[in-house]
């Protein structure tokens, strides 16, 4: 999918948010620092994203202590990967009963099998919020649920 004229914000964001295999997880740490992480992502029916974490990792204790995370994705690209569009979306993270997201999940990432039934593997979901997208220089618009999630409608905003 393309940032052309024609596309709106919306669509775009929604493409990525369903789309990433990978995204950056930021937590905030325990001394105060934003801590970020590369973790793997999947999509819920809805548009939420799903992460396999292991109750091992810092982004883990993070989240027990702080559940507001952020978690970017970038559009798949061929060239300069600060050309390709990005989507920041921001909500409250949760555990997941691993029956609702396993196979979801899986499908995306089936080398996790080898470990997601690991006593110490979990399943999380984000309740998106809101979102920030910034698909071309000049074409930065914020993104509530809805429109996210699938229920809104947006055009680009008009330059000048």
């Amino acid at each position: 999918m393309e940032n052309g004229e024609h596309q709106s914000p919306t669509a775009l964001a929604r493409w990525i948010l369903r789309e990433s295999l990978f995204g950056s997880l930021a937590t905030l740490g325990e001394h105060g620092y934003p801590y970020a992480s590369l973790v793997g992502v999947a999509p819920m029916p809805d548009g939420s994203p799903i992460l396999l974490l292991s109750n091992l990792a810092r982004h883990t204790a993070n989240i027990r202590r702080e559940r507001k995370v952020s978690l970017l994705l970038v559009q798949k690209s061929q060239g300069d990967p600060l050309a390709a569009a990005r989507l920041t979306v921001m909500g409250k993270i949760e555990e997941q009963d691993k029956n609702a997201a396993r196979a979801r999940y899986l499908a995306r990432h089936p080398e996790a099998a080898k470990y997601a039934e690991f006593a110490d593997f979990g399943f999380w979901r984000i309740a998106v919020e809101s979102g920030h997208l910034v698909a071309t220089f000049g074409k930065i618009v914020s993104l509530d649920a809805k429109e996210l999630l699938g229920l809104g409608a947006l055009k680009w905003p008009r330059q000048g």
